[in-house]
């Protein structure tokens, strides 16, 4: 350790310490975090690799057989959220599945159950369960300007969003 008089003024330290401004402060292993109040190194929660506190909500990396949801680390994921590879993370996540969906298989239109008020129609959750697909010119029409992609009048042209695009 090289420390200016006191120890709060160091430009290096010892082996297994690391610099925090200019003190040295202990470099702690996966599964541990920097608890400041007693200058030591914490366990993390059993959920994670990495973490920023003692929490089950305070993980950063997920321990093996995780998967990480929002900030905290599961076994599976809750209904409304499926598992799949996130880039730059090397373990799969939890993400949300679409607008009005209560259960999905993925991302898009995979909805196996929706919310009250919507029906399931190809995988997509439509407002009240009804698909009376308006004329072909109007569905023409909501197909040409992408509004099925913008989930416009979906419920109107149900058949030609869902078929076409």
């Amino acid at each position: 350790m090289r420390c200016l008089r006191y120890a709060d003024r160091c430009t290096a330290c010892s082996e297994g310490y690391r610099l925090a401004g200019m003190t040295c402060v202990p470099e702690c292993t996966n599964g541990t975090f920097f608890q400041v109040e007693g200058m030591t190194c914490s366990p993390c929660h059993s959920s994670c690799r990495t973490c920023t506190g003692a929490g089950k909500k305070e993980c950063i990396q997920c321990a093996e057989g995780h998967l990480q949801q929002e900030w905290r680390c599961v076994r599976t994921c809750t209904p409304g959220y499926y598992s799949a590879e996130a880039a730059g993370v090397p373990h799969k996540m939890c993400h949300r599945c679409g607008d009005h969906c209560l259960s999905c298989s993925g991302p898009g239109t995979t909805c196996t159950q929706c919310k009250e008020g919507y029906g399931l129609v190809g995988g997509t959750c439509l407002v009240n369960t009804f698909c009376n697909n308006a004329d072909e010119v109007f569905c023409a029409m909501v197909k040409s300007n992408r509004l099925c992609e913008k989930k416009l009048y979906r419920q109107f042209c149900c058949l030609t969003c869902l078929m076409n695009g």
